[in-house]
């Protein structure tokens, strides 16, 4: 005799009484609704009838928590590793983080896949937490929190276009275009732009960022030294230095934009 689906299994069409009460059900149920998968941008006809949203006509605009803001870079850049549990991991780090607190701690980074592991598994020194989780606004975890705050600022930015770890994943994100993407800008720039912000560019963010990739590849032509230091070492095999450099300074433009960091 077979034994009854785990509430994991259950179907979200299953009768209530077999669902109980399931969270996950509950969970999916909502992300999946017409409701929720809605645009947050403000319709004329709403600004009289639900101008503040009571009546969810619209999606709420807001930048993801901190750690999933890594995770959508991990994600884009094809370097998620996807292993559930175990024990905190270590990302990277600026140097010098560590010597920020009353004892200096150790941080050896990881290595391997759980160098790339979701950000919820990052370690956490509760007197010097890592810089990127707490940028964008993580509970420090010596208070209780009800309600994470949501800042904007110019140092997020900054972290998201030179950070080491967002580095890599834009040398991932340009790797991923180069290998899954047929032989043509046009076709590599719509899948970049897929798997930052799940749509297609518009005409004029095509030219902007074509007009970008063209000067970047001319600069790295006559460069070849600075373009060596743009691409990880050793490169992925067979894919051209120069056009792997300049795919990685798009796709730091990417992982940067607002967008990619909101949820619409």
């Amino acid at each position: 005799m077979k034994n009854p689906k785990s509430e994991s299994e259950q179907s979200p069409l299953a009768p209530a009484a077999t669902r109980a009460w399931s969270l996950k059900h509950i969970h999916r149920l909502i992300v999946t609704s017409a409701t929720y998968r809605q645009s947050s941008r403000a319709r004329p006809e709403l600004a009289v009838k639900d101008p503040n949203n009571i009546w969810l006509a619209r999606q709420s605009r807001l930048r993801l928590d901190a750690e999933i803001v890594r995770d959508v870079a991990l994600t884009a850049s094809g370097l998620f590793a996807d292993k559930i549990g175990g024990p905190g991991v270590f990302p990277p780090i600026p140097a010098g983080v560590m010597n920020l607190g009353q004892s200096r701690r150790p941080w050896e980074t990881s290595a391997g896949a759980d160098r790339y592991r979701r950000g919820m598994y990052t370690f956490f020194w509760r007197a010097t937490p890592h810089p990127g989780l707490i940028l964008f606004d993580a509970p420090d975890s010596a208070s209780a929190c009800t309600r994470r705050i949501r800042s904007n600022t110019p140092l997020q930015s900054l972290t998201l276009l030179n950070d080491e770890a967002f580095f890599e994943f834009a040398q991932g994100l340009a790797a991923r275009v180069l290998r899954e993407s047929p032989d043509d800008n046009a076709r590599r720039m719509e899948c970049a732009f897929r798997l930052c912000l799940a749509r297609k560019p518009g005409v004029a963010e095509k030219q902007r960022l074509a007009a970008l990739l063209a000067q970047q590849v001319a600069g790295y032509e006559s460069e070849p030294e600075a373009a060596k230091a743009m691409v990880p070492r050793p490169p992925p095999f067979g894919m051209d230095v120069k056009q792997l450099a300049a795919w990685t300074t798009v796709s730091r433009v990417l992982l940067n934009l607002d967008e990619t960091i909101t949820r619409e």
